[in-house]
């Protein structure tokens, strides 16, 4: 636990400090475990929250929504039927539990009373050729690879605000404190 509680441990990239729901009710896609999220765009691989060591398939702090047949799918941009911000690594992390591999599962939070920190969203423009800073009071939205990301960093046309910066991340503290609204 030492680590864990305090929000400090590095591998875990999303906490929830408020929960709303938790919700496991849908299935993981094949691609949900094995998907290389880093190489999904230009935007994804100069991502400077992301290293050739991030983990395959759904990650803790990406977006989902609803997929065919009762599954849940990493959000793409523009989707309106998005449900969720995923709580834990779908593949998980050697010497830990990896149930979702095991249950086939996908546990996400929703909910307008959660709130969460998360070190994984978007740090670069769509083209990935230009740094954007994230500030306290951006709208979130869902960016090209299901990842969360401000106005300035997507398209964002009629996609649903997944959530609002209540604490912005810095160079100091990478985590950002988001107020869902889904």
């Amino acid at each position: 636990m030492i680590g864990e509680g305090s929000g400090i441990v590095p591998d875990r990239g999303m906490n929830y400090l408020a929960r709303g729901t938790l919700n496991t009710l849908m299935n993981l896609t094949d691609a949900d475990l094995t998907q290389d999220t880093r190489n999904l765009t230009t935007q994804a691989s100069t991502n400077a929250r992301m290293s050739a060591d991030t983990p395959k398939g759904l990650l803790a702090g990406s977006v989902v929504s609803v997929g065919a047949s009762g599954t849940v799918v990493r959000a793409n941009q523009g989707d309106t039927d998005v449900v969720g911000v995923v709580v834990n690594n779908a593949v998980g992390y050697p010497y830990e539990s990896i149930s979702g591999v095991g249950s086939g599962k996908c546990v996400y939070l929703h909910g307008t009373s959660s709130v969460f920190t998360t070190d994984l969203y978007e740090t670069r423009n769509e083209a990935g050729n230009a740094d954007v800073a994230i500030a306290v009071g951006d709208r979130l939205y869902c960016s090209q690879n299901g990842l969360l990301c401000n106005a300035s960093q997507a398209t964002v046309g009629s996609s649903p605000v997944i959530g609002i910066v209540l604490i912005a991340p810095s160079t100091t503290d990478p985590f950002m404190a988001v107020q869902m609204r889904l």
